[in-house]
Formats: structure tokens, C-alpha cells, sequence
């Protein structure tokens, strides 16, 4: 007889504590009766339907005569039986019967032998019983979980698709109001500038000096709304970059006059050191010129007014052997504190978020610094210094 292979628990309740006598005890089990019978009498477990499941079949009338749970005592076919009715929660489950030896003198050891068995077949049902319900339960838990999992992970899908709907909508909407928005202002800008050269007739310093400032927000804010336009583009689609030979030196020198008005408004003196054997890099020079303007930009808006920006390139080999170049911005600023330096790529995160800080900026920078530098297979990072200040380090490939 095979062992015991529980099924899967049924859905209905009063089928999940219904057992049938199949497959109901082990292989072990069944040979510890098959072995127990040698002892002076032979053991059969019989089904509802009165088949053998263990053992000979005995005469069907020894079945019929079996009424109650109670050990019975009856003859058939001029052999002595003793048998009992085994129950599960109300229900017979199967009746248990040994034949006792003929001879006078082994009826008392045969009877004692059948008394033994049966408790033995009531012990060994019962585990299996109580086996065949934990394994039932322990099946339904599992079955209960896995469909709260599969409910849960339902949700989550969900949520990730009303995510990506609101992400998309978000980068639809920042790239729809920017450049609305820029369309108008470029107008602003480009009059403005019209009136201040004099073109719209003569005006006074005073009116020279508003315009300049009006020029200079308005110049801010396209630079904001070019970001924000930077950053929709990239949530719908990987940085494209046009790779060219790019002279590193002359970039860094032409992105350091174009912040002479920011150094000379904050005193701030700018050291530049450029390896004499810098190699041509092949990069996107727009993007990289992007890169340049906003880490030197931050290093001159949050030094010390007279303070001192250092910037250098020089070639590197990684830890893989592979030459690189190696870009420094340095400031002696404010610093950023270690645990926000990966922090400050985010978009929109602002070191200082307060309504009273001193910079602004939109936090949209360095998170296009980052998704530039790693799209030219790239790294950037941020050392602090003991004294003050931060490094924001660029590594490249040199080819």
C-alpha cells in the first residue's frame, strides 16, 4: 500500500476535516500492523464500503454484524472475531477486525494479541489523522498567504502604473509649461536688451540699472526653464549624446569667461591647473559644457565672497588599469554634509530648503550632471574637506 499523500485542501469546510482511509497511513505504518498481525492474531482495516485497506478480507458478514464503536466479540464461518468501529469527528471512518486463533489454548493469548492490535491501529489512525489535519491546514495558511501575496502584489502593479501615469503627465506638463513659458520670455530678454542699448531712444543710468536687473532675472529664469526642459526630456527618454573631439582646456576656458560677472560680483579669485598632457576627450560638448557651468557656478555661488574656486583636469588610471580624466571643482564654501552627497543629485533637493535660505537655485543641476556624466560612461562624486568647503570629482574615459 502507498504512504499517505494529503490532498490540497478543499475549499468547502466540512470537506477539510473529511479523511478517507486511502492512502491515510504511511507505508511504515501499515507494515508495523502487517508485523504486529505475527503476534497471535490477524489484523484487517476495512473501509466504509467494508474493502480491506490493511490485511485479508475477511467474510462480509463479519462487517455487517460490527453496529457500534464498542469492542465486539462475534463468530463467522466457524472463526472467532474481535472487532471495532474507528470514528473521525461523528463520521465512521473505517472498522478494525482481527481473527483470532482456533485452538482453545491460544484463544487467550490470540484475544490479548487482538486487544493490543486494535489499540495499536486506533493509535497509528489517529496520528495519521491528526497528521493528514495539520498537513491540510498548514496547506490552507499557505494557499490563504500566497492569494493575499498575489491580492498585495495586484495593488502594488496598480500603484506603480497610477506612478508611471503620474510621472508621465508630470513630464508632459513640465515640458508643455516651459516652453510656453520661454517662448514669452525670450521676447522679455531680447527687448530689454533692445531698450538698453539705446535702440527705443536715450534712457537714464537709473533705467539703465533697473533694465540690467530685470535682464539679469529674466536671463535666471530662462536658464531654470532650459532645466526643467532638460529634465522632461530625460524622464521620456535616455540622454542622446552627438560625440565630438572635445579640447577639454579650451571648454574650461571658455565656461570660465562666460562666469566672469558671477566672480567679480562675489570677489572670488578662480585657479584653473590643466594637465599639459590632457588628451582630446570624445564627448558631447554642449552637454559637457552644461556640466562645467553648473558645478563652477555652484562652487562661485556658495564660496565665500572672496574667496577661491580651484578647478583642474589631469589624467588618472582606475583601479582597473584604465586611463581616465579626472575633473576637479573645488570651492571653500559651506559644505554639504556626507550623508547628503548622494542626496543632491535628486531633483528638486535643495541642502538648505528652508524659506529663508541665502542660494537659490532649483535643484535641477546636479541631477542633470549626473545623468550627463554617466551617459558618457562617467562617474561624479563629492569629497568634502576637513576645513570647509567640498570637491566634486568627475572621472571620464580619456577616449
Amino acid at each position: 500500500m502507498n504512504g499517505l499523500s494529503a490532498p490540497l485542501p478543499p475549499s468547502d469546510g466540512c470537506e477539510l476535516i473529511r479523511v478517507s482511509l486511502h492512502d491515510l497511513l504511511s507505508e511504515e505504518e501499515v507494515a508495523l500492523l502487517r508485523a504486529a498481525s505475527e503476534v497471535g492474531c490477524e489484523l484487517s482495516l476495512l473501509d466504509r464500503e467494508g474493502r480491506a485497506v490493511v490485511g485479508d478480507q475477511p467474510p462480509s458478514s463479519v462487517f455487517d454484524a460490527m453496529t457500534t464503536g464498542s469492542p465486539q466479540a462475534f463468530e463467522s464461518n466457524g472463526c472467532e472475531y474481535l472487532g471495532v468501529a474507528y470514528f473521525h469527528d461523528g463520521d465512521e471512518l473505517c472498522r478494525i477486525i482481527c481473527k483470532l486463533q482456533a485452538s482453545a489454548e491460544s484463544r487467550a493469548r490470540s484475544l490479548r494479541s487482538a486487544h493490543y492490535l486494535i489499540r495499536l491501529a486506533e493509535t497509528l489512525l489517529h496520528s495519521a489523522v491528526q497528521r493528514t489535519m495539520m498537513t491540510r491546514l498548514h496547506s490552507l495558511q499557505v494557499e490563504e498567504a500566497h492569494l493575499e501575496l498575489q491580492q498585495k502584489s495586484q495593488r502594488l502593479d496598480q500603484a506603480v502604473a497610477r506612478m508611471k501615469d503620474s510621472e508621465r503627465i508630470k513630464a508632459s506638463f513640465l515640458a508643455t509649461v516651459s516652453h510656453e513659458l520661454r517662448t514669452p520670455l525670450t521676447s522679455v530678454i531680447g527687448y530689454t536688451e533692445m531698450v538698453i542699448e539705446g535702440l527705443a531712444g536715450p534712457i537714464s543710468d537709473e533705467q539703465r540699472e533697473y533694465l540690467s536687473t530685470i535682464l539679469a532675472k529674466s536671463d535666471q529664469l530662462h536658464q531654470l526653464i532650459s532645466k526643467l526642459l532638460d529634465v522632461s526630456r530625460l524622464e521620456v527618454s535616455s540622454v542622446q549624446l552627438c560625440r565630438t573631439s572635445v579640447d577639454l582646456r579650451g571648454l574650461l576656458q571658455d565656461v570660465i569667461r562666460s562666469m566672469a560677472p558671477q566672480l567679480r560680483r562675489k570677489r572670488t579669485r578662480l585657479q584653473l591647473s590643466v594637465a599639459e598632457d590632457l588628451p582630446q576627450l570624445q564627448a558631447d560638448r554642449d552637454k559637457l559644457r552644461q556640466v562645467l557651468q553648473n558645478l563652477i557656478g555652484n562652487a562661485i555661488k556658495f564660496t565665500r565672497d572672496e574667496g577661491e574656486v580651484t578647478v583642474s583636469a589631469a589624467l588618472a588610471v582606475s583601479e582597473s588599469g584604465e586611463a581616465r580624466v579626472l575633473l576637479s571643482v573645488s570651492d571653500n564654501g559651506i559644505g554639504i554634509p556626507s550623508h547628503l552627497h548622494d542626496k543632491v543629485f535628486d531633483a528638486f533637493y535643495q541642502v538648505d530648503s528652508s524659506s529663508t535660505r541665502q542660494h537659490e537655485g532649483s535643484g535641477l543641476g546636479l541631477l542633470l550632471v549626473r545623468r550627463y556624466i554617466n551617459a558618457h560612461g562617467g562617474k561624479v562624486w563629492i569629497e568634502d574637506h576637513p576645513t570647509g568647503g567640498t570637491t566634486f570629482r568627475i572621472s571620464l574615459p580619456s577616449s
